[in-house]
């Protein structure tokens, strides 16, 4: 069975047994451009035959679009519930194809890693598919022990791909099981509703502020760019793919410390800090959640959501009188009414026994939704039936007990 390769030097020792036959292992930066038949490199190294490496720095304190870079370590530790644990290590493939499959392998990969004054982006880049051992041993050399790996759309692409490449090549990845944090999935928590898209491309332009020059190539157009590299061993048209992949770890870097940022609670606007409340709600810190919600009510333009949660916590916790409270507030912001009218319904009917008070609120959501025909849909009709039902329980209540009815 395949074994996690520990060690600088048990990886490139381990590395000589698997170049191709007629290798003999040594490195020769002057020899290897012209065996391998590749120009038009930016500047870097060859590290093992086959593979190149090229480093970036970004110095933080330096904006990026609208957001200050700094360290992401701390930001990890504030997302430690959504897999920031360990030190982050920002990761993005390019790859051959989009679809994934045995088929399909990266040729590039870019690492951010943090150090004390800057990231420090580092990319590998395969030559050709026959050296792709080497490849991967040289990044298992660039992963710090104890790192979180944090990517976007990583948990259902890069990381698989990468893992069925180790597989092939009969190894066991080091970061198999480390912690890893998808900003795809927290991108999505906090902005589906209100962007076209959630791509990498999207956050970027429009919550981080960053806009990429006329350098960058898009996604789709990157395998074929590497496929016309394989036959030609010219660089020069991939530039464009180099920077694509280091402003992707950039981004990943940024988008981290807004998130994290929304988590602590320093939000613009009072969607945002809903969204914050629902975060902590869903991983169980239901105090945490409460504190955010109610932070919301301070902005103007609320919309009833943040009494909305605030009522759903009092009800889940047997605070019926508090709920209560919370939905009749709500009310005055919310678009669509319906469900605090139908909740506070529920309340008045069996907890308070106030079938009259709960017939008026049933009564009232059922006249929005006939004013509301123009979103007449299955949700519409569905709620209109329980509504017309709940209307005449309530009625042949009162018809059967009027005098216990409001104590």
């Amino acid at each position: 069975m395949a074994r996690p390769l520990r060690n600088g030097a048990e990886k490139f020792s381990r590395l000589e047994g698997l170049l191709p036959k007629g290798g003999d292992g040594v490195k020769r930066e002057d020899d290897l451009p012209k065996e391998l038949g590749v120009g038009g490199l930016p500047e870097g190294e060859w590290v093992a035959r086959g593979v190149y490496r090229m480093e970036r720095v970004f110095e933080y304190g330096r904006y990026y679009g609208r957001r200050q870079l700094t360290s992401p370590c701390a930001s990890g530790k504030i997302l430690r519930c959504w897999g920031g644990d360990g030190t982050p290590v920002f990761l993005d493939t390019e790859t051959t194809g989009l679809s994934g499959g045995t088929g399909t392998y990266a040729f590039l990969v870019g690492v951010g890693v943090c150090r004390e004054d800057s990231l420090h982006v580092v990319q590998l880049f395969l030559a050709g598919p026959a050296w792709e051992k080497n490849w991967l041993s040289a990044l298992e050399a660039e992963l710090p022990e104890s790192c979180g790996l944090v990517t976007y759309n990583g948990r259902a692409f890069d990381l698989p791909l990468l893992r069925t490449r180790y597989t092939l090549a009969r190894a066991v990845p080091s970061w198999d099981g480390a912690p890893h944090m998808d900003l795809l999935a927290l991108a999505r928590h906090f902005y589906k509703n209100r962007l076209e898209s959630c791509s990498l491309s999207s956050i970027e332009k429009n919550i981080l502020g960053l806009a990429r020059s006329g350098e960058d190539v898009p996604g789709r157009e990157i395998p074929w760019m590497y496929a016309q590299f394989l036959r030609s061993r010219d660089a020069r048209p991939l530039r464009g793919v180099f920077y694509h992949n280091t402003l992707d770890i950039v981004s990943l870097a940024a988008l981290q410390l807004h998130i994290a940022e929304l988590a602590q609670g320093k939000c613009a606007c009072a969607e945002d800090m809903v969204l914050a409340g629902d975060l902590w709600q869903a991983k169980g810190f239901y105090e945490n959640a409460r504190a955010f919600w109610r932070a919301a009510l301070s902005f103007k333009k609320e919309g009833g959501c943040a009494l909305r949660r605030l009522a759903e916590a009092e009800k889940a916790a047997g605070n019926f009188r508090a709920a209560h409270e919370y939905y009749e507030e709500s009310l005055a912001g919310e678009r669509r009414p319906v469900a605090s009218l139908e909740a506070l319904a529920k309340i008045e009917e069996h907890k308070f026994r106030d079938c009259a008070a709960a017939l008026a609120h049933a009564t009232e959501a059922l006249r929005w939704l006939d004013s509301h025909r123009i979103f007449r849909d299955a949700r519409w009709e569905e709620e209109r039936r329980n509504l017309l039902h709940r209307i005449e329980r309530l009625k042949r209540k009162l018809r059967a007990r009027p005098e216990t009815d409001g104590e």
